[in-house]
């Protein structure tokens, strides 16, 4: 086979290794990217659900302290010796 022929075929594989492997790299980019705004939104969710539950957790401490002090308010208005 001639020289000349097989240089075009060269440059030709040359450039379409090149765009394969760009395009591989850019989907790995692109999904690299994809995958960290995903552990960014997890991590804001999980934030917000832990925040969440330290209310609930103190309404309901709150809540226990009010009904003991309204029992304790009714035990001393039924029993006023105390």
């Amino acid at each position: 086979m001639n020289g000349a022929l097989l240089v075009p075929l060269a440059v030709g594989t040359g450039v379409v290794v090149i765009v394969v492997a760009i395009a591989i790299v850019l989907v790995v980019l692109f999904a690299t990217v994809s995958m960290r705004g995903r552990q960014k939104r997890g991590a804001k969710r999980r934030d917000e659900t832990r925040h969440d539950l330290a209310a609930a957790n103190e309404r309901a401490q709150r809540t226990e302290r009010d009904r003991d002090m309204a029992q304790e308010q009714a035990q001393q208005r039924a029993d006023p010796d105390r």
